[in-house]
C-alpha cells in the first residue's frame, strides 16, 4: 500500500475525522425514580415529511415523560434465563463489553433489537489510539499498514485536552479512567486477530487513531467472535422492554420479548448500550432545538431511545443530552456526495439569513460548517458562489469531501449543468445579480450586497482581517451568474444520554450510583459537555470500546462483592 506524507494526509485527501467516540496503568477493575409511561412516544410526520410539536429549548423538558416504568422482580416471574452480566445492545459498547465480560469469566447474555448485530459500528472509520496501545507499538512498521501516526502525548497532557474542550465540565474521574484504559480495548481486539489498516494521527488532540481492517464492522466481528467464544448467548430480535429491580432498587436483569414473549432475563449486573435516541422523534424534538431541520447520516439504524427510557424509569438523569455528532451540512433532499451536494460544502462565502457573514469557511473538519449553521437564529445558512467558482470545481480538485478520511476531490465536469438542474428542481438558488440571488434565496438583500462588497476587497487584498480565512481560500464573488445552496446541520448521532460517574455506574438526581448498573456509549452522559470534537479523531468509538470494556470490569467488581 502507497504510503501517505503527513503533510498531504492532513490537507487534503485524506482528512481524518472519527465517528462515529489510554494507559499502561489499568486493564483491571476500581473500586429509582417514578415513570410515567411505557409506550412508543414515536410521531409520524405530516403530509409534508415535517413533525409537529416543537422542541422545547429553555431547559424545562420534562424527562420523566419519556421514562419505561421498571418491573419489581416480585413481579416477574421466574427467569426464562440467567446470567451474570446481561448486555442491552449488540453495538460498539455492547459487544466490547460482551467480550471484556466473557475474558473475566462472567456469563453473559447480549439481548439484541435488531436481527442482525453492529449497530452504528457499520460507520465507524477511525477509533482513538495512544503510543501504549500494543497495536500500535508493534504494527508501525508494517509495509503493509499506511502510518502517519504521530508520538502522542503523555497522560497528563491528553487528560488536560479533553478536559479543556470541555471547559473542565466532564465527569474528571471518567475522563482520567478514559485516558488511562483506552488501550486496554485495542488490545483485547488485537489479542484476538484485530490488525489495523491505517494508523493515523489526530487532527488536532495528542493522540493517534486506529483504522481496522474492515473498518468499524471488521473490529466489531473480532468483538463479537471474542464474546462468543468467551461463551457469551446472542439473542437476536430479543428487545429488552423493562428493567426488573429488587425492592431495594438494584437492577437485577431485564423483561424482554424472547420468541414473541416478554419474559425475564436474571442478572447480577446489567449494562445499557443501545445506542442514543436520534430515531425517536418525540425525543428528539424535546431535547435537540434544530432536530426538526436537521439532515440525519444514520436514519438506517433504529436508535430509538429504549435504552435511555428505561433508564429514567429506574430513576437516572439526562446529561447534555442536546448534545450530537456533526456531519457538517448538507442541503435538504440532495444526495451525500453528488455533484451539489460537493459543491455546497466547498470554502467560500457562509451567511445567514440576515446576509452577515458566519464565520472562517475554511473547512478543515466537520465541526466548523455544523456549528456556523447551527448558531444561526433558526439553525441554518447559505453558501454563496459565482461561477468562476463553479468552472473551478469542473477543472481543479475540491477542497473539501463528504467522506472526510476516504472521500474523494476529483474535480467534477458537469458542475454547471448539475447546479443548473438544481436551479430547476429547487435545491439551488441563483440570480444574474447579488441582489436577485438575495430575493430568491430569502436572505436580506442590502445587508448581502455589504458582506459581498467586504468579502471581495478581503478577497482582493489576499488578507481577511475579519475571521483570518487562510489566504488560499480567498476567491471573491464577482463572476455572475450567482449561487446560493441552503445549509443545515448533518448530523451522525446524539452524543448523550444519562448521567454515570468515572466507574460508568449510573447515578441518580443526587449522583449516586444505582446498584446493578452501568451504561456507556451514547446513552451515557458526562463525558462529552459540548457537541462531538472531530479534532480528536475517532474519540466517539473510542469512548464506545472503552466504556463496554471498563464497565464489564466493575462489573466484576460489583459481582464478586455481592
Amino acid at each position: 500500500m502507497e504510503k501517505l506524507t503527513r503533510r498531504s494526509f492532513i490537507t487534503g485527501s485524506a482528512v481524518v475525522a472519527g465517528v462515529t467516540a489510554l494507559g499502561l496503568a489499568g486493564c483491571g477493575t476500581s473500586d429509582a425514580g417514578q415513570a410515567q409511561d411505557q409506550t412508543s412516544t414515536q410521531s409520524e410526520p405530516d403530509g409534508n415529511g415535517t413533525q409537529t410539536a416543537p422542541a422545547q429549548t429553555d431547559g424545562t423538558v420534562d424527562y420523566r415523560q419519556f421514562a419505561i416504568e421498571p418491573v419489581n422482580v416480585a413481579d416477574a416471574g421466574a427467569p426464562v434465563k440467567e446470567c451474570d452480566y446481561l448486555v442491552i445492545g449488540a453495538g460498539n459498547c455492547g459487544m466490547m463489553s460482551a467480550a471484556a465480560a466473557g475474558q473475566l469469566g462472567l456469563k453473559v447474555i447480549v439481548l439484541e433489537k435488531a436481527n442482525v448485530t453492529s449497530g452504528s459500528s457499520v460507520g465507524t472509520e477511525v477509533t482513538q489510539a495512544y503510543n501504549d496501545c500494543k497495536i500500535l507499538q508493534e504494527c508501525v512498521n508494517d509495509p503493509n499498514v499506511i502510518n502517519v501516526s504521530q508520538e502522542t502525548g503523555t497522560y497528563q497532557e491528553i487528560y488536560t485536552y479533553l478536559m479543556m474542550h470541555t471547559s473542565w465540565q466532564s465527569n474528571a474521574e471518567l475522563v482520567s479512567n478514559f485516558v488511562k484504559n483506552n488501550h486496554c480495548a485495542h488490545d483485547l481486539l488485537y489479542a484476538n486477530g484485530g490488525y489495523p489498516m491505517m494508523l493515523l494521527p489526530s487532527l488536532d488532540a495528542p493522540t493517534n487513531g486506529i483504522m481496522y481492517e474492515g473498518q468499524g464492522e471488521g473490529a466489531h466481528q473480532i468483538m463479537e467472535q471474542t464474546a462468543l467464544a468467551g461463551g457469551a448467548e446472542i439473542l437476536l430480535e430479543s428487545p429488552a422492554t423493562r428493567l426488573v429491580v429488587d425492592d431495594s432498587g438494584a437492577v437485577v436483569g431485564a423483561m424482554a420479548t424472547i420468541d414473541g414473549v416478554e419474559a425475564y432475563v436474571a442478572a447480577k449486573a446489567t449494562f445499557v448500550g443501545t445506542g442514543g435516541f436520534s430515531g425517536n422523534v418525540d425525543m428528539g424534538r424535546a431535547f435537540i432545538p434544530w432536530y426538526d431541520i436537521a439532515v440525519k447520516r444514520d436514519a438506517h439504524i433504529p436508535h430509538d431511545g429504549d435504552g435511555i427510557r428505561m433508564l429514567f424509569g429506574i430513576g437516572a438523569v439526562p446529561s447534555d443530552m442536546q448534545r450530537a455528532q456533526p456531519a457538517a451540512c448538507s442541503v435538504p433532499g440532495v444526495a451525500w456526495d453528488t455533484a451539489i451536494d460537493r459543491a455546497a460544502r466547498e470554502p467560500y462565502l457562509w451567511v445567514g439569513e440576515s446576509g452577515d457573514r458566519c464565520g472562517n469557511e475554511k473547512w478543515n473538519v466537520m465541526d466548523n460548517m455544523y456549528g456556523a449553521a447551527v448558531r444561526e437564529p433558526n439553525h441554518f445558512m447559505f453558501n454563496i458562489i459565482d461561477t468562476a467558482a463553479a468552472e473551478r470545481m469542473q477543472t481543479e480538485p475540491l477542497f473539501t469531501n463528504a467522506r472526510t478520511v476516504l472521500g474523494s476531490n476529483d474535480p467534477d465536469p458537469a458542475m454547471i449543468d448539475e447546479l443548473e438542474k438544481g436551479v430547476a428542481s429547487g435545491d439551488v438558488y441563483k440570480g444574474e445579480t447579488i441582489e436577485e440571488l438575495a430575493a430568491a434565496a430569502g436572505i436580506d438583500p442590502a445587508r448581502l450586497v455589504a458582506t459581498v462588497e467586504a468579502y471581495n476587497a478581503a478577497c482582493d487584498a489576499g488578507q481577511d482581517d475579519v475571521f483570518w480565512k487562510p489566504a488560499d481560500y480567498l476567491f471573491p464573488i464577482k463572476k455572475a451568474p450567482f449561487y446560493a445552496f441552503k445549509l443545515v446541520p448533518s448530523w451522525y448521532s446524539t452524543l448523550n444520554g444519562v448521567r454515570i460517574n468515572g466507574n460508568t455506574q449510573v447515578v441518580d438526581a443526587a449522583g449516586l450510583p444505582i446498584p446493578g448498573i452501568y451504561a456507556g456509549g451514547l446513552d451515557s452522559g458526562e463525558f462529552y459537555k459540548y457537541d462531538y470534537n472531530h479534532g480528536f479523531s475517532g474519540g466517539c468509538s473510542g469512548y464506545s470500546y472503552f466504556t463496554g470494556y471498563f464497565a464489564a470490569q466493575q462489573a466484576k467488581a460489583y459481582i464478586d462483592s455481592l
